[in-house]
């Protein structure tokens, strides 16, 4: 079993076939209302929090399990982060969050280069093909795409924070430095294949 902390509201399991014949759990039948699940999840989480510092505690939690081909699955467990998110922005007038910085424009946050080299990286293997732009601040980058599509946003997901304020982009123009234009998402991933 490998316990990665993506950030500090979401985790990365990797359980090998090993794992799951030991836990005695099987992707496809995970059932959460099943107490044997339970269990093994609660003590998952038990031996993050010990080994990575993430706490889960009394956070409402959203899961993503994967099944792999040799077995095993990987799994994403993220935290309510909008709470507490600043990036969230709610119009107070209406009941409901703004879908991206502009419609049909979507942009995230990732804590260093090498979350968004594969951030890219796994969103050019679904086949995006919209327009995306990487920007940077020196302390993060941003991925502001084209499409917002219920995958990619899955999938970005799982690498960096939604920045779900329609001010935001004024920061980015004033404040950061776009670094690659139009085929970012593209050509952030060819550098992964290079290495």
């Amino acid at each position: 079993m490998e316990l990665k902390l993506v950030n500090e509201n979401k985790l990365k399991i990797i359980l090998t076939n090993e794992d799951m014949v030991q836990l005695d759990i099987n992707p496809e039948e995970m059932d959460y209302d099943n107490t044997g699940t339970k269990r093994i999840f609660w003590d998952i989480l038990d031996k993050a929090k010990h080994q990575i510092g993430f706490d889960a505690g009394a956070e409402k939690l959203f899961v993503q399990v994967y099944p792999d081909k040799n077995g095993g699955c990987l799994m994403y467990v993220t935290k309510d982060a909008q709470k507490n998110n600043p990036y969230i922005y709610e119009k107070k007038y209406k009941s409901k969050l703004y879908t991206g910085v502009k419609k049909k424009r979507v942009l995230y946050m990732f804590e260093d280069s090498e979350i968004l080299l594969e951030a890219c990286y796994q969103l050019n293997l679904t086949g995006y093909k919209g327009k995306s732009d990487i920007f940077t601040d020196e302390t993060k980058y941003y991925l502001y795409i084209d499409d917002n599509k219920e995958t990619s946003v899955e999938l970005l997901s799982e690498y960096g924070i939604l920045i779900n304020n329609p001010l935001f982009e004024f920061y980015l123009y004033e404040h950061a430095q776009k670094i690659i234009s139009s085929e970012a998402v593209k050509i952030f991933s060819e550098m992964l294949k290079k290495t």
